[in-house]
């Protein structure tokens, strides 16, 4: 009896530890990219990426914790790539309130995703009424299915935002199979690209790397996996929202030709919350011309 209740404590003790410390600590990781097609005005250009908050609270002031964090990095611009929000959470003011503090500073350019897109489906429409209705009432860059030119004097790099179609994000607690894109998918939404400028993609799920190669992105912001959520050593994430163990794009910088796509662990979860060797992350990117 007492050696159960020993266990028992020293159970709750550890989950206690992974919830606290594992989830509440947020790391940074540090890229550099280099590319001849990168203008000389944007060398040492700064990129912060954040993704998946899932809304989550670092602390009780406002989240002061994770602004705190961005701003230690001095960025340029900051890239969102999806999910701010959780699908079936209503405390969206979570998110609306990060959104309010990183405007306030810097340019700031978001795309959904797959949590957002859950306002597609009819039971959840009227959650998300409310909260697109305020988020895109301010200062943020929305790209859904567009680009933009990014301006440094008369030079320039381009963004683009796709969006992937919720058909296409399998899930470990759903009975849905996933669907495939077809070849031209990424150029039928985005058109194509002049392949002598620097193109710079955010698209929230990693797992068409390919697509977006084929398609000519130089450079790929992606979530969504959450580092795999528990990462072994030497092997990597263990867990995957597509329904697969040991995911073949879990946490990091991945190339594939003369494309790069750095592969964010986000911040906060769904319906799995602990993470094990697997911190909160803030990326920043410093771009290098050649």
């Amino acid at each position: 009896m007492i050696m159960k209740v020993i266990l028992t404590v020293l159970v709750l003790a550890i989950l206690y530890i992974l919830y606290k410390y594992e989830t509440q600590h947020i790391e940074t990781t540090e890229y550099t990219i280099f590319n001849e097609k990168i203008p000389k005005e944007f060398n040492d250009f700064k990129i912060v990426q954040v993704s998946d908050l899932h809304n989550k609270v670092f602390d009780k002031n406002n989240n002061k914790t994770l602004i705190d964090k961005i701003e230690s990095l001095n960025p340029d611009v900051i890239f969102i790539t999806g999910d701010l929000v959780d699908g079936e959470n209503k405390n969206f003011q979570i998110a609306l309130d990060l959104i309010d503090n990183l405007v306030k500073k810097y340019e700031v350019y978001h795309i959904i995703g797959n949590h957002e897109q859950k306002s597609l489906i009819k039971k959840y429409k009227h959650l998300y009424r409310d909260y697109f209705k305020e988020l895109y009432s301010k200062k943020i860059i929305n790209m859904e299915n567009e680009s933009v030119r990014i301006y440094k004097g008369d030079s320039y790099i381009n963004l683009y935002g796709l969006i992937i179609p919720l058909e296409c994000y399998p899930y470990f607690f759903a009975n849905n199979k996933k669907l495939e894109l077809r070849d031209s998918f990424v150029q039928d939404k985005l058109g194509k690209i002049n392949e002598n400028e620097y193109n710079m993609l955010l698209a929230h799920t990693p797992f068409f790397f390919e697509k977006y190669v084929k398609w000519g992105a130089d450079l790929v912001l992606a979530g969504h996996v959450h580092g795999g959520i528990i990462r072994i050593p030497f092997i990597g994430g263990v867990l995957s929202p597509n329904r697969e163990f040991f995911p073949k794009y879990d946490w990091g910088k991945y190339e594939k030709g003369s494309s790069t796509m750095v592969l964010n662990k986000g911040l906060g979860g769904s319906k799995v919350l602990i993470r094990l060797n697997c911190k909160p992350e803030v990326v920043r990117i410093t771009l290098k011309s050649n």
